[in-house]
């Protein structure tokens, strides 16, 4: 599976619980696209993860934003609380692959 498979709401709620997990789908009509869980559940996302800040965001997330503006993979990170120790985790082949389950809502 590709696309935006790995940001549904299934595989979300398995990878995140018992944990904090953001998803970015790329999609190249639209853009990024963000979601974020904790703990199994949704905790909501961002249109444009790596966008500039919007008017109504938090203290969290305004660093965040820009700090991270332009670099969506970074801010997804940030918004996950990962922080990776070097840049195998965004370039180069992925170190492991995953079955995600079949379709869900």
């Amino acid at each position: 599976m590709s696309g935006y498979a790995p940001q549904r709401p299934g595989v979300m709620a398995a990878r995140s619980a018992p944990t904090v997990a953001y998803g970015l789908y790329a999609s190249p009509r639209s853009g990024n696209q963000g979601c974020g869980y904790v703990d199994g559940a949704a905790e909501g996302g961002d249109p444009h993860p790596g966008a500039a800040p919007w008017p109504d965001r938090t203290s969290h997330e305004v660093p965040v934003a820009c700090l991270t503006h332009g670099h969506a993979v970074a801010y997804c990170c940030a918004c996950a609380r990962a922080y990776p120790p070097d840049a195998r985790a965004v370039v180069g082949s992925p170190e492991a692959w995953l079955r995600l389950p079949p379709r869900d809502s």
